[in-house]
Order: structure tokens, then sequence, then C-alpha cells
């Protein structure tokens, strides 16, 4: 496995994750148009932007994006998200991914993203598997899915007891008018991907303006 030329430090993503906690998701089957996606919200303040392995040749389009970056680097980060195996996880590597993103807990990708140096967001739902991500080494719980076991309030239960894991990313599907309960009810970040995009790049900025306002309080 060979690993990319210049890894972002973990602390480094961390920073951005405090500064704009807002990870933006692009999750589209057709690639021309998640690489329009990827690119507006490259050009917005964001600074966290996840391609998912749903995305066709995700890797590929990874790493024309970190071409058309260049070499100054980020932030903007751009990681790899449904990194739900070890294979994907090498190819998230390979591609030069700067963060990883799973649904789901595998043992097997953690490892792979601390050899790599790589920040990872490690997906979980109930108090078990929270705190196995926990011990995995997440950086960030990615808390997967929220809305349809009770959103803001299933998360609010489930923190009280586990306020002393790794930090909580809301993930799931939910609107950006949504992210203050989510807060409120103790998570740090947002996975947000569909709700962030307008009809155009002015309006999709707009947007991302509004959720970076709400997520950061």
């Amino acid at each position: 496995m060979s690993l990319p030329a210049v890894a972002p430090s973990r602390e480094a993503v961390a920073a951005s994750v405090r500064r704009a906690p807002i990870v933006a998701v692009v999750r589209h089957r057709d690639r021309a148009e998640a690489a329009r996606q990827a690119r507006a919200f490259l050009a917005s303040e964001l600074e966290l932007v996840e391609i998912t392995f749903t995305v066709p040749d995700a890797p590929g389009l990874v790493r024309e994006l970190l071409a058309e970056r260049g070499e100054a680097g980020g932030p903007p980060w751009i990681g790899m998200g449904t990194v739900t195996t070890p294979a994907r996880a090498e190819a998230a590597v390979a591609a030069g991914a700067e963060f990883l993103v799973t649904p789901n807990l595998e043992a097997e990708v953690a490892a792979l993203a601390r050899r790599a140096g790589l920040f990872l967001v490690m997906g979980a739902l109930t108090p078990s598997e929270i705190v196995a991500a926990d011990r995995l080494g997440a950086d960030l719980i990615k808390v997967y899915p929220l809305p349809p076991v009770g959103g803001p309030a299933y998360l609010s239960v489930v923190r009280q007891p586990l306020g002393d894991v790794a930090p909580m990313l809301a993930g799931g599907g939910f609107g950006i008018e949504e992210i203050p309960a989510y807060r409120a009810a103790g998570a740090v970040a947002f996975g947000v991907g569909a709700p962030l995009l307008g009809a155009d790049d002015a309006s999709t900025r707009e947007r991302v303006a509004r959720a970076l306002e709400l997520a950061r309080g």
C-alpha cells in the first residue's frame, strides 16, 4: 500500500473540525455531477469535503481534486467516505485521501487509518458500538443514522453516559435548520450532503454559510 506524499496531521484536520464543523458529503451515482458538487463545496468556506465510494471511480475523483488544489495543501481537506472494508481503506489512502469516514465498525480499517496517520471518523449507533469505535481509535464518532432512531433526542440520551468518549458527529440525513438541535444534543460536527446544494454555485455558498453559522453556534 502506497501512502500519499504529504498527509495532513490528524491535529490539522481536527482543527478544521473545530473551526468549520461541517463535513460536506458528496454521494452521487453520476460522476460528473459528483465532481460538480465537490468543486462547489471546495470553492465555499467548507474545510472538509467527503467523496464517498458510492461515486463511480471515487479514488480517481479524489486524485483529480487534489491535483487541482495543488501542492499548497489544505484546508479544505478532501477525504473519502463509505470506507466499509480494508480494501476501500487501502484505495483511499493510495488516492491521497486526507481523512477517512466509515458508516460501520471495522477494526482493520481503523488500523489502516492509524498506520497512514489519517484522521478517522468511524460510524456507530448503539452505546456498545460507540464505545467500540472509541477503543479502535476513532478521532470522531459518526453517530449514524440518527433521524430514523429519534434524531437529537436519541443523541442526547446516548451522549449523557458517554460524554468521556471521542467527540460525536451527527449523521444520517437531516436539514440545515436541524443542526442546532443536534448541536444542543451534544454533536460537535455534522455530516451534510444534498441540503447544502443550491440551484447554482451562489446559492450553494449561501447554504454552506448558513450551515456553518448554525454549526458554530
